[in-house]
Formats: structure tokens, C-alpha cells, sequence
């Protein structure tokens, strides 16, 4: 009887040790995921970042472009549907409807893509349809043949003005288009710069100097009613800008610039001269959240590679700024990923973009 007793106070000692356990263990886990939730509230981007490296070969000057969305160090994954279509019928009442037709090509339609349709119009106008749209009035050619929307002109024409309405009047207008066409306006990151006829003028006149025009493409006269703004805009989500898929075909097409915009527009007096818009995406709001590495960390491995180029130059980090890029991968499906975007200015000449995964902290390599 004894033997009994002592057997089953035994069976009770275990079980309430092994109770005490699992209860420990328990605790453990939910404390362990506070402390997790309590650093990610705790910790924010920094809004500045300077720092030099001890060789003094890689310096860091910039600010930190990042959405004030962002909390901690985690964000919600983002899903691409894939790229956002135009209403085609608005697009053809908008830019088509009453106009002669004189040149529309058969244009073989790729697999998975919307069918393209391109017009050529008897008063020198064009307009194509796809899952975007491409107008071009007939003065279009004269802006865009002299770089109006070329980034090594921007600081030329924003040191110029012009009076027939502001940028923001002319960016509302936009706004209002972009809605009929099917997409959100409040979708999309707008900016624009001033294009004074005079100095379009100047500017034609340097490129046919420098071969980069010919006489016969020359603008047979600029006047005021030939001011406009080049209007620009790139899509978020989340906030967050999107880095689209033709910036990563190569290193030359990865710039933050206007003319990789997937909206931009030349609007004059005289209304749109000029509209493009493709490389717009649908997205979803993914299950996962992404753990976002500290921003010390990502410029630590933006510091190796550059200390490691076995070269005397020295390097500067003037742009840090935060994106959602988009791509394909393997099997041609549309992918999101958060990345960091740096540019570097090399011996204070020359600049290129660096790009870092914002989760793993590895270099995505563009060719």
C-alpha cells in the first residue's frame, strides 16, 4: 500500500513539474515576442545619416527619403496583381474620337499582355494603347527632340518661369485626366518643372550646334504660347514609391529621375502636349510582414563594396531613399521587394546607383 502511495505522489511531482515547465516555457515565448514587438516600436530610421569610413574612403552625407508610415523595422509584404490598365474606351474618347486615322499598324499582341493599338492621325497626332497610353500632340516633337525631359537639363529649366498658370494648376488638371483614364490619382507622387519658351529656344538652338539636332527637326518659331511644364509622377504603394521593372533592366535605367517616371506629361498652354503613362502596377496588401534590417546595417554593406574597390578614388553617398521595387523573377511573375536606392558620387564627378535588398542586406546586382 505504501509502495502505491509513494508511485502515485510521484506521477503528481512529475506532472506538476512538467506543468511548471511548459507554463515557464510559455512565458518565455510571449516575453521573448515582446521584447521583439517592443524593439521593432523602439527603433526608427534615422532622418539623417553622416559617417566616414576609417580609411576615409567611403563618406555618407545624406538623408534618409523614407515614408513616415514606417514604424520599427517591419511592413507589411506586398503583392503585385500585376500592371494597372487604362480605359481604353476613355483613352480613345479622350485623345482619338473625331479625328482621321491615317496609319493604324497590325501589332502582334505578346502572351499575358493587353493588345496594343497605335494611331497615326492626320493632323500629325499618334496615340497608343496598351495596359498604358502614349499621346503625342503635333508639337510634341519639338519639346521632346530638345530634351525637355532629360535630367541634365532639369536644373536649366527650373531657373526659368513661366505665367500662364502654376505648376500645381496644371498638376490638378493632370490629376483629373488620370482619373478619367481608369487610374487613382491618389496613387501616384507628382512634381513638375517650368519650360520657358525662350530658354526651349536656347536650347534648341545648342543642340543643333552640337549635332544632337538637325535643321529640318528645328521649331519654325517659339513663342509664349509655346510655355509649358513638364509634369512627372511616380506611383506608391503603401506610401511607399514604387521602383518599377524598367529600372531594373540596367544599371543606366536604375536612376531616380523624371524621365524614368511612369507618368510624365508635357502640359503648355494650349493643354496636354504630351502624356505617357505604363509601368503602373495593382497591388494587394500581402499575409506576411517583413522584417526590415537597421538602416546601420544596409550602409555597413554599402561601405564594404566600396572599400573593397581596390582603386585611390574616394566615394560619397549623397541619396538614400526607400522603395518597394518591382520585378520579374524566374518564372515571369511579378514580384515585390523593399529595397534601399543610393546614389554615389565618385572623385565629385561621376554617379552611380547602388541597390540594397531591405530585408537581407544583399546588393541586387543590375547590369
Amino acid at each position: 500500500m505504501m509502495k502505491k502511495i509513494s508511485g502515485f505522489c510521484l506521477i503528481l511531482c512529475i506532472c506538476s513539474v512538467l506543468t511548471g515547465c511548459n507554463k515557464n516555457a510559455a512565458e518565455v515565448k510571449e516575453k521573448t515576442e515582446e521584447e521583439i514587438v517592443s524593439m521593432e516600436e523602439e527603433y526608427s530610421f534615422p532622418k539623417k545619416y553622416e559617417k566616414t569610413s576609417d580609411s576615409g574612403k567611403v563618406k555618407f552625407n545624406c538623408k534618409l527619403e523614407i515614408s513616415e508610415n514606417i514604424k520599427g523595422q517591419s511592413i507589411a509584404a506586398a503583392d503585385v496583381k500585376g500592371l494597372y490598365c487604362c480605359d481604353r474606351e476613355k483613352a480613345w474618347s479622350m485623345f482619338g474620337e473625331g479625328k482621321e486615322v491615317i496609319e493604324k499598324p497590325e501589332i502582334p499582341v505578346d502572351e499575358g499582355r493587353a493588345p496594343e493599338d497605335y494611331y497615326l492621325f492626320a493632323n500629325d497626332e499618334s496615340l497608343d494603347i496598351n495596359e498604358g497610353i502614349a499621346y503625342g500632340s503635333s508639337n510634341s516633337k519639338y519639346y521632346l527632340n530638345i530634351g525637355v525631359t532629360n535630367p541634365d537639363n532639369q536644373a536649366v529649366f527650373e531657373e526659368t518661369e513661366v505665367s500662364f498658370k502654376s505648376g500645381e494648376e496644371c498638376i490638378t488638371e493632370l490629376k483629373k485626366i488620370i482619373d478619367e483614364l481608369g487610374y487613382n490619382q491618389e496613387d501616384f507622387i507628382f512634381a513638375c518643372y517650368p519650360l520657358s519658351f525662350q530658354t526651349m529656344k536656347n536650347m534648341e538652338e545648342q543642340y543643333l550646334q552640337e549635332d544632337y539636332l538637325t535643321e529640318e527637326k528645328r521649331k519654325e518659331s517659339w513663342s509664349q504660347e509655346d510655355d509649358a511644364y513638364f509634369i512627372y509622377a511616380y506611383q506608391k504603394y503603401e506610401d511607399i514609391p514604387v521602383f518599377h521593372e524598367m529600372m531594373s533592366i540596367a544599371r543606366s535605367m536604375a536612376y531616380d529621375t523624371p524621365d524614368n517616371a511612369p507618368v510624365q506629361a508635357i502640359y503648355s498652354t494650349r493643354g496636354i502636349e504630351y502624356l505617357n503613362i505604363s509601368g503602373v502596377y495593382e497591388f494587394e496588401k500581402g499575409e506576411q510582414q517583413i522584417s526590415l534590417k537597421p538602416f546601420e546595417d544596409i550602409a555597413a554593406m554599402v561601405e564594404e563594396k566600396f572599400e573593397n574597390i581596390l582603386n585611390d578614388a574616394d566615394y560619397e553617398v549623397t541619396r538614400a531613399k526607400f522603395y518597394e521595387r518591382v520585378y520579374l523573377d524566374e518564372k515571369q511573375k511579378y514580384k515585390a521587394d523593399p529595397i534601399w536606392y543610393f546614389e554615389v558620387v565618385e572623385n565629385n564627378i561621376s554617379k552611380s546607383v547602388t541597390l540594397i535588398n531591405a530585408e537581407t542586406g544583399k546588393e541586387i546586382f543590375l547590369q
